[in-house]
């Protein structure tokens, strides 16, 4: 998901009901309980000690939609075909932090090997992701191409995590469509589903990476 900065809190909004199945007054299903459930309390979430994360009531849906996008290394327009996903579950993360958010994900495949292929496939996008930002995006204040770093700060097996920064010219925050200055991506396979978590905006908690090893973990846990 996409930071809500600027105009693009409203794009956000839009584009997330429409993937949901909720822009006609439409309600989306649940996930059904299960004995160990994948989702992510606040607590549980990254950085939560700073932001104090609460799940955001019934945002929390399954579709077979496509998204418009879906992480911010991900470069196709059919996230979701590219991936091949069978269904798509999610739920949001509010906090009182000024234009910061936080999601989870979790991308449903038809067998464990899809998967495990699809988790390959982020790993190389997050691999090439830099270098294809700094040819690209120019920052809407500098009018200047920004720069891009990914870092990979924390890994498990079939799970691994990462920090972006995008800064401008002038090392400031960048101001791009659709693309967050500062986020925290974790990614973990277990069986048929990966769970993606993200928390992202404009806030220097979000370039802390400390307890992501532990995030991963409980992600793993939580997928049981």
């Amino acid at each position: 998901m996409r930071a809500l900065r600027s105009s693009r809190a409203a794009k956000f909004a839009a584009v997330t009901a429409v993937a949901l199945g909720l822009a006609a007054g439409a309600t989306g299903s649940a996930n059904a309980a299960t004995h160990t459930s994948p989702w992510l309390t606040g607590a549980q979430m990254p950085q939560s000690g700073a932001f104090h994360w609460q799940a955001e009531p019934k945002t929390r849906h399954t579709t077979t939609a496509e998204f418009q996008w879906l992480f911010t290394c991900g470069y196709d327009k059919r996230p979701a075909h590219e991936l091949g996903t069978s269904s798509i579950s999610v739920e949001q993360f509010a906090t009182k932090a000024h234009l910061v958010q936080g999601s989870q994900v979790l991308f449903h495949f038809s067998s464990a090997a899809k998967a495990k292929t699809a988790l390959a496939r982020i790993e190389s996008d997050y691999a090439h992701c830099a270098n294809l930002v700094d040819r690209g995006p120019v920052d809407y204040d500098l009018h200047k191409h920004v720069h891009a770093s990914v870092t990979r700060t924390a890994w498990i097996t079939q799970g691994v995590s990462y920090r972006l920064e995008i800064r401008n010219a002038a090392g400031r925050p960048g101001n791009i469509p659709d693309l967050p200055s500062d986020a925290q991506e974790f990614f973990v396979q277990r069986g048929d589903t990966i769970s993606f978590v993200q928390i992202e905006g404009t806030n220097a908690h979000l370039d802390v990476a400390t307890g992501s090893l532990n995030v991963l973990k409980t992600m793993a846990a939580r997928l049981g």
